[in-house]
Protein backbone atom coordinates (compact mmCIF):
# COMPACT_ATOMS: atom_id res chain seq x y z
CA UNK A 1 0.00 0.00 0.00
CA UNK A 2 2.84 2.66 1.43
CA UNK A 3 4.48 1.55 -2.29
CA UNK A 4 1.26 2.43 -4.35
CA UNK A 5 0.53 5.41 -2.48
CA UNK A 6 4.43 6.79 -2.67
CA UNK A 7 3.97 6.12 -6.41
CA UNK A 8 0.88 8.38 -6.97
CA UNK A 9 2.60 11.00 -5.15
CA UNK A 10 5.74 10.45 -7.39
CA UNK A 11 3.36 10.42 -10.38
CA UNK A 12 1.82 13.58 -9.06
CA UNK A 13 5.43 15.80 -8.02
CA UNK A 14 6.49 15.06 -11.61
CA UNK A 15 3.38 15.92 -13.24
CA UNK A 16 3.30 19.35 -11.23
CA UNK A 17 6.41 20.15 -12.27
CA UNK A 18 6.82 19.07 -16.12
CA UNK A 19 8.07 21.82 -17.67
CA UNK A 20 5.58 23.59 -20.10
CA UNK A 21 5.67 23.60 -23.23
CA UNK A 22 4.58 26.01 -26.12
CA UNK A 23 1.43 24.70 -27.57
CA UNK A 24 1.01 23.55 -31.13
CA UNK A 25 -1.18 24.99 -34.52
CA UNK A 26 -1.62 23.72 -37.75
CA UNK A 27 -2.98 25.97 -40.00
CA UNK A 28 -4.32 24.62 -43.65
CA UNK A 29 -5.06 27.02 -46.11
CA UNK A 30 -5.47 26.76 -49.50
CA UNK A 31 -3.05 29.14 -50.49
CA UNK A 32 -1.07 32.66 -49.20
CA UNK A 33 -2.46 34.00 -46.68
CA UNK A 34 -3.49 37.78 -47.36
CA UNK A 35 -5.12 40.96 -45.39
CA UNK A 36 -8.80 39.59 -46.50
CA UNK A 37 -10.12 37.07 -44.67
CA UNK A 38 -10.01 33.41 -46.46
CA UNK A 39 -10.84 30.18 -45.82
CA UNK A 40 -8.78 27.73 -43.53
CA UNK A 41 -8.57 24.65 -41.32
CA UNK A 42 -6.79 25.25 -37.73
CA UNK A 43 -6.26 21.86 -35.89
CA UNK A 44 -5.10 21.65 -32.40
CA UNK A 45 -4.98 18.52 -30.45
CA UNK A 46 -6.87 16.09 -32.24
CA UNK A 47 -9.43 18.18 -33.39
CA UNK A 48 -9.55 20.29 -36.41
CA UNK A 49 -11.65 23.26 -37.12
CA UNK A 50 -13.09 25.49 -40.47
CA UNK A 51 -11.98 28.78 -39.85
CA UNK A 52 -11.33 32.44 -41.48
CA UNK A 53 -7.69 33.83 -41.17
CA UNK A 54 -5.88 37.37 -42.24
CA UNK A 55 -3.02 39.34 -41.81
CA UNK A 56 -3.23 41.64 -39.10
CA UNK A 57 -0.60 44.59 -37.81
CA UNK A 58 -0.28 48.16 -38.15
CA UNK A 59 3.98 48.90 -38.44
CA UNK A 60 4.56 45.10 -37.66
CA UNK A 61 2.83 44.94 -41.70
CA UNK A 62 6.16 45.57 -43.03
CA UNK A 63 7.87 42.21 -41.61
CA UNK A 64 7.91 39.03 -43.68
CA UNK A 65 6.63 36.68 -40.59
CA UNK A 66 3.15 38.49 -40.01
CA UNK A 67 0.69 37.98 -37.56
CA UNK A 68 -2.93 36.71 -38.12
CA UNK A 69 -6.20 37.23 -36.73
CA UNK A 70 -8.34 33.74 -36.55
CA UNK A 71 -11.81 33.68 -36.70
CA UNK A 72 -14.46 30.40 -35.71
CA UNK A 73 -17.70 29.59 -36.37
CA UNK A 74 -18.68 28.83 -33.08
CA UNK A 75 -16.87 29.50 -29.90
CA UNK A 76 -13.74 26.83 -29.26
CA UNK A 77 -10.69 26.39 -26.53
CA UNK A 78 -7.16 27.04 -28.39
CA UNK A 79 -3.70 26.98 -26.43
CA UNK A 80 -5.40 26.20 -22.94
CA UNK A 81 -6.81 29.95 -23.29
CA UNK A 82 -10.92 30.42 -22.66
CA UNK A 83 -13.39 29.49 -25.19
CA UNK A 84 -14.25 32.21 -28.34
CA UNK A 85 -14.98 32.74 -31.53
CA UNK A 86 -11.56 35.13 -32.30
CA UNK A 87 -7.64 34.64 -31.45
CA UNK A 88 -4.85 37.04 -32.44
CA UNK A 89 -1.94 34.96 -33.11
CA UNK A 90 1.17 37.63 -32.36
CA UNK A 91 4.32 37.23 -34.44
CA UNK A 92 5.94 39.14 -31.91
CA UNK A 93 8.90 39.72 -34.39
CA UNK A 94 10.13 43.03 -33.16
CA UNK A 95 10.61 41.86 -29.52
CA UNK A 96 13.14 38.96 -29.89
CA UNK A 97 12.59 38.10 -26.43
CA UNK A 98 9.08 37.02 -26.93
CA UNK A 99 8.39 38.64 -23.11
CA UNK A 100 7.27 42.19 -23.66
CA UNK A 101 3.79 41.54 -24.05
CA UNK A 102 3.16 39.03 -22.08
CA UNK A 103 4.63 40.86 -18.87
CA UNK A 104 3.07 43.99 -19.23
CA UNK A 105 -0.40 41.89 -19.57
CA UNK A 106 0.29 40.01 -16.42
CA UNK A 107 1.22 41.94 -14.50
CA UNK A 108 -1.51 44.56 -14.93
CA UNK A 109 -3.74 41.83 -14.57
CA UNK A 110 -2.40 40.91 -10.76
CA UNK A 111 -2.21 44.63 -9.94
CA UNK A 112 -6.04 44.13 -9.55
CA UNK A 113 -8.11 41.01 -11.54
CA UNK A 114 -11.23 42.92 -10.96
CA UNK A 115 -10.67 45.64 -12.84
CA UNK A 116 -7.63 45.57 -14.83
CA UNK A 117 -8.18 43.65 -18.15
CA UNK A 118 -4.90 42.86 -20.75
CA UNK A 119 -5.15 39.30 -22.99
CA UNK A 120 -4.52 35.87 -21.67
CA UNK A 121 -1.41 34.41 -23.75
CA UNK A 122 0.25 31.18 -24.67
CA UNK A 123 3.27 30.20 -26.29
CA UNK A 124 2.49 28.55 -29.48
CA UNK A 125 4.60 26.88 -32.36
CA UNK A 126 2.64 27.59 -35.42
CA UNK A 127 3.16 25.64 -38.62
CA UNK A 128 1.42 26.79 -41.62
CA UNK A 129 0.58 23.89 -44.72
CA UNK A 130 2.99 21.72 -43.40
CA UNK A 131 6.20 23.98 -42.72
CA UNK A 132 7.17 25.09 -39.87
CA UNK A 133 6.59 29.15 -39.04
CA UNK A 134 8.24 30.21 -36.33
CA UNK A 135 7.05 30.84 -32.06
CA UNK A 136 4.06 33.09 -31.60
CA UNK A 137 2.26 34.37 -29.14
CA UNK A 138 -1.45 33.05 -28.80
CA UNK A 139 -3.66 35.62 -27.24
CA UNK A 140 -7.13 36.53 -26.47
CA UNK A 141 -9.05 38.93 -28.22
CA UNK A 142 -10.08 41.77 -26.87
CA UNK A 143 -13.98 42.10 -27.67
CA UNK A 144 -17.52 42.57 -25.51
CA UNK A 145 -16.87 39.03 -24.28
CA UNK A 146 -13.55 38.96 -23.54
CA UNK A 147 -14.41 41.67 -21.55
CA UNK A 148 -17.71 40.70 -20.21
CA UNK A 149 -19.76 43.22 -21.46
CA UNK A 150 -23.52 42.79 -20.70
CA UNK A 151 -24.99 42.47 -24.26
CA UNK A 152 -28.69 43.25 -22.93
CA UNK A 153 -27.18 46.56 -21.58
CA UNK A 154 -27.86 49.64 -24.17
CA UNK A 155 -25.04 52.01 -22.59
CA UNK A 156 -22.57 48.58 -22.63
CA UNK A 157 -19.58 49.64 -25.18
CA UNK A 158 -16.32 49.09 -26.51
CA UNK A 159 -13.79 51.49 -28.55
CA UNK A 160 -10.34 50.67 -29.71
CA UNK A 161 -7.67 53.27 -29.30
CA UNK A 162 -10.47 56.65 -28.98
CA UNK A 163 -8.59 59.75 -29.40
CA UNK A 164 -10.10 61.45 -26.74
CA UNK A 165 -6.97 61.62 -24.34
CA UNK A 166 -5.46 64.49 -26.99
CA UNK A 167 -6.20 67.29 -28.82
CA UNK A 168 -7.64 65.56 -31.81
CA UNK A 169 -10.23 66.73 -34.33
CA UNK A 170 -10.91 63.40 -35.29
CA UNK A 171 -14.06 61.39 -34.34
CA UNK A 172 -13.17 58.03 -35.47
CA UNK A 173 -13.35 56.36 -32.13
CA UNK A 174 -13.32 52.85 -33.63
CA UNK A 175 -16.03 51.37 -32.21
CA UNK A 176 -15.96 47.71 -31.35
CA UNK A 177 -19.01 46.86 -29.92
CA UNK A 178 -21.91 47.42 -30.48
CA UNK A 179 -21.67 47.23 -34.36
CA UNK A 180 -21.89 50.72 -35.46
CA UNK A 181 -24.48 50.12 -37.67
CA UNK A 182 -26.83 48.65 -35.27
CA UNK A 183 -26.28 51.72 -32.40
CA UNK A 184 -23.46 54.18 -33.05
CA UNK A 185 -22.48 55.17 -29.53
CA UNK A 186 -20.00 57.71 -30.52
CA UNK A 187 -21.60 61.02 -28.85
CA UNK A 188 -20.37 59.46 -25.28
CA UNK A 189 -17.11 59.51 -26.63
CA UNK A 190 -17.20 63.00 -27.54
CA UNK A 191 -19.26 64.25 -24.30
CA UNK A 192 -16.11 62.65 -22.55
CA UNK A 193 -13.57 64.07 -24.50
CA UNK A 194 -15.70 67.45 -24.52
CA UNK A 195 -15.57 66.90 -20.46
CA UNK A 196 -11.61 65.92 -20.56
CA UNK A 197 -10.56 69.45 -22.59
CA UNK A 198 -13.34 71.71 -21.21
CA UNK A 199 -14.85 71.29 -18.44
CA UNK A 200 -13.35 73.98 -15.32
CA UNK A 201 -11.42 71.99 -12.50
CA UNK A 202 -14.19 72.37 -10.22
CA UNK A 203 -16.81 70.66 -12.44
CA UNK A 204 -13.95 67.92 -13.19
CA UNK A 205 -12.54 66.98 -9.86
CA UNK A 206 -16.10 66.76 -9.09
CA UNK A 207 -17.47 64.58 -11.63
CA UNK A 208 -14.52 62.47 -13.19
CA UNK A 209 -15.39 59.40 -11.38
CA UNK A 210 -18.33 59.60 -12.76
CA UNK A 211 -16.83 58.92 -15.98
CA UNK A 212 -13.53 57.17 -15.34
CA UNK A 213 -12.72 54.44 -13.25
CA UNK A 214 -9.79 56.01 -11.43
CA UNK A 215 -8.41 53.24 -9.44
CA UNK A 216 -8.15 51.44 -12.86
CA UNK A 217 -6.47 54.69 -14.46
CA UNK A 218 -4.23 54.76 -11.64
CA UNK A 219 -2.91 51.04 -12.31
CA UNK A 220 -2.60 51.94 -15.93
CA UNK A 221 -0.46 54.76 -15.29
CA UNK A 222 1.68 52.70 -12.61
CA UNK A 223 2.16 50.38 -15.37
CA UNK A 224 3.15 52.36 -18.45
CA UNK A 225 5.58 54.49 -15.81
CA UNK A 226 7.30 51.32 -14.49
CA UNK A 227 7.41 49.58 -18.35
CA UNK A 228 8.30 53.52 -19.82
CA UNK A 229 5.86 52.07 -22.20
CA UNK A 230 5.57 55.35 -24.42
CA UNK A 231 3.15 54.49 -27.02
CA UNK A 232 0.82 53.57 -24.17
CA UNK A 233 0.10 57.02 -22.95
CA UNK A 234 -2.01 57.81 -26.17
CA UNK A 235 -2.90 54.63 -28.01
CA UNK A 236 -2.48 51.09 -27.58
CA UNK A 237 -5.68 50.49 -25.13
CA UNK A 238 -9.38 49.81 -25.03
CA UNK A 239 -11.49 51.87 -23.20
CA UNK A 240 -15.37 50.17 -22.57
CA UNK A 241 -17.98 50.69 -20.24
CA UNK A 242 -19.23 47.21 -19.18
CA UNK A 243 -22.83 48.59 -18.48
CA UNK A 244 -24.77 51.45 -17.46
CA UNK A 245 -24.09 51.37 -14.01
CA UNK A 246 -20.27 50.94 -14.66
CA UNK A 247 -17.72 54.27 -15.41
CA UNK A 248 -15.31 53.45 -18.07
CA UNK A 249 -12.21 51.23 -17.96
CA UNK A 250 -9.01 50.61 -19.79
CA UNK A 251 -7.87 47.31 -21.06
CA UNK A 252 -4.42 47.13 -21.99
CA UNK A 253 -2.86 46.04 -25.81
CA UNK A 254 -0.22 45.93 -27.41
CA UNK A 255 2.95 46.69 -24.99
CA UNK A 256 6.37 45.77 -27.48
CA UNK A 257 6.76 49.47 -26.70
CA UNK A 258 8.27 48.66 -23.25
CA UNK A 259 10.94 47.49 -21.25
CA UNK A 260 14.13 49.11 -22.80
CA UNK A 261 12.75 49.32 -25.89
CA UNK A 262 11.15 51.56 -27.84
CA UNK A 263 8.29 50.05 -30.57
CA UNK A 264 10.20 49.69 -33.52
CA UNK A 265 13.16 47.90 -31.44
CA UNK A 266 15.04 50.88 -31.36
CA UNK A 267 16.94 50.84 -27.55
CA UNK A 268 15.64 52.77 -24.75
CA UNK A 269 17.26 52.48 -21.13
CA UNK A 270 15.18 55.49 -20.36
CA UNK A 271 17.01 57.80 -22.98
CA UNK A 272 13.36 59.22 -23.88
CA UNK A 273 11.00 58.86 -20.55
CA UNK A 274 7.20 58.41 -20.70
CA UNK A 275 5.49 62.27 -20.49
CA UNK A 276 2.33 60.92 -18.96
CA UNK A 277 1.03 64.80 -19.18
CA UNK A 278 0.55 64.53 -23.00
CA UNK A 279 -2.68 62.43 -21.79
CA UNK A 280 -4.84 65.42 -21.17
CA UNK A 281 -6.90 63.39 -18.47
CA UNK A 282 -3.28 62.41 -17.10
CA UNK A 283 -2.48 65.97 -17.04
CA UNK A 284 -5.38 67.30 -15.16
CA UNK A 285 -5.92 64.79 -12.32
CA UNK A 286 -2.06 65.23 -11.13
CA UNK A 287 -2.92 68.97 -11.65
CA UNK A 288 -5.94 69.91 -9.88
CA UNK A 289 -5.16 69.65 -6.02
CA UNK A 290 -8.59 68.33 -4.84
CA UNK A 291 -8.77 65.27 -6.60
CA UNK A 292 -5.41 64.44 -4.82
CA UNK A 293 -4.50 61.83 -6.90
CA UNK A 294 -1.02 61.99 -6.82
CA UNK A 295 -1.31 61.28 -3.23
CA UNK A 296 -3.42 58.11 -4.67
CA UNK A 297 -0.94 57.59 -7.02
CA UNK A 298 1.62 57.56 -4.23
CA UNK A 299 0.12 55.32 -2.29
CA UNK A 300 -0.97 52.97 -4.63
CA UNK A 301 2.69 52.76 -6.13
CA UNK A 302 3.50 51.97 -2.29
CA UNK A 303 0.83 49.12 -2.14
CA UNK A 304 2.18 47.66 -4.97
CA UNK A 305 5.50 47.48 -4.49
CA UNK A 306 4.83 46.33 -0.68
CA UNK A 307 2.83 43.59 -2.24
CA UNK A 308 5.99 42.60 -4.73
CA UNK A 309 3.77 42.92 -7.53
CA UNK A 310 5.87 45.78 -8.52
CA UNK A 311 9.77 44.02 -7.93
CA UNK A 312 12.36 43.17 -9.40
CA UNK A 313 12.22 39.64 -7.94
CA UNK A 314 8.89 39.18 -8.98
CA UNK A 315 9.49 40.64 -12.64
CA UNK A 316 12.59 38.04 -12.18
CA UNK A 317 10.09 35.23 -11.66
CA UNK A 318 7.94 36.37 -14.64
CA UNK A 319 11.36 36.20 -16.71
CA UNK A 320 12.66 32.78 -15.63
CA UNK A 321 8.87 31.40 -16.32
CA UNK A 322 8.71 32.32 -20.10
CA UNK A 323 12.32 32.00 -20.18
CA UNK A 324 11.86 27.70 -19.12
CA UNK A 325 9.03 27.37 -21.77
CA UNK A 326 10.37 29.01 -24.74
CA UNK A 327 14.33 28.50 -24.64
CA UNK A 328 14.48 25.95 -26.70
CA UNK A 329 11.93 26.67 -29.35
CA UNK A 330 13.64 30.34 -29.76
CA UNK A 331 16.46 28.65 -31.72
CA UNK A 332 14.22 27.12 -33.86
CA UNK A 333 12.68 30.47 -34.43
CA UNK A 334 15.74 32.37 -34.66
CA UNK A 335 17.06 29.60 -37.63
CA UNK A 336 14.05 30.27 -39.72
CA UNK A 337 13.81 34.49 -38.51
CA UNK A 338 17.45 35.52 -37.88
CA UNK A 339 18.31 37.95 -35.29
CA UNK A 340 20.22 39.75 -37.53
CA UNK A 341 17.95 40.92 -39.83
CA UNK A 342 17.96 44.97 -41.26
CA UNK A 343 14.74 45.23 -39.62
CA UNK A 344 16.79 45.32 -36.56
CA UNK A 345 19.06 48.21 -34.81
CA UNK A 346 20.89 45.48 -33.61
CA UNK A 347 21.60 41.57 -33.90
CA UNK A 348 21.34 41.29 -30.59
CA UNK A 349 20.92 37.63 -29.56
CA UNK A 350 17.47 36.13 -27.40
CA UNK A 351 20.04 35.68 -24.44
CA UNK A 352 21.07 38.89 -24.94
CA UNK A 353 17.85 40.76 -25.21
CA UNK A 354 15.77 39.08 -21.93
CA UNK A 355 19.16 40.32 -20.38
CA UNK A 356 18.06 44.18 -21.71
CA UNK A 357 15.06 43.76 -19.71
CA UNK A 358 16.71 42.66 -16.62
CA UNK A 359 18.80 45.76 -16.93
CA UNK A 360 15.87 47.99 -17.44
CA UNK A 361 14.09 46.82 -14.77
CA UNK A 362 17.06 47.67 -12.03
CA UNK A 363 17.51 51.45 -13.59
CA UNK A 364 13.59 52.26 -13.54
CA UNK A 365 12.55 51.28 -10.28
CA UNK A 366 15.01 52.84 -7.99
CA UNK A 367 13.66 55.94 -10.34
CA UNK A 368 10.44 55.27 -9.30
CA UNK A 369 11.20 54.66 -5.70
CA UNK A 370 13.06 57.86 -5.63
CA UNK A 371 10.26 59.69 -7.82
CA UNK A 372 7.14 58.48 -5.04
CA UNK A 373 9.31 58.72 -2.52
CA UNK A 374 9.20 54.89 -1.77
CA UNK A 375 10.95 52.93 0.89
CA UNK A 376 11.03 49.65 1.36
CA UNK A 377 9.90 48.39 4.66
Amino acid sequence: MKIIVGFIVAVLLFTSCAKEEPCKIFIHSDGEIGWQKEYCEISYGDKTYPAEIKCRGGYSSKFEKHSYTIDFNDKIELGGLPKAKKYILNANYIDKTFMRHVLCYDLYREMNTEKNAAPLCKYTDLTIDSMYNGLYVLMQHIDADMLGLDRSDTIAMLFKEPPVFKNDTSTDYDQKFPKKKKCDMSMYMYEFKNFLFNSDDATFAREIEKHIDIENVIDWQILLLVSNGGDGVLKNFFLYKKNSTTPFRIALWDCDHSFGRDGDNEMNLIRNEIDCNRNIMLKRLSEIPEIGYEKRLRERYKELRDNKIISAEHIEEKIDEYNSIIQEDVERNFALWPVNSPNYFDANTYEQEVEIIRKFVEIRLPQLDERFGYVKN
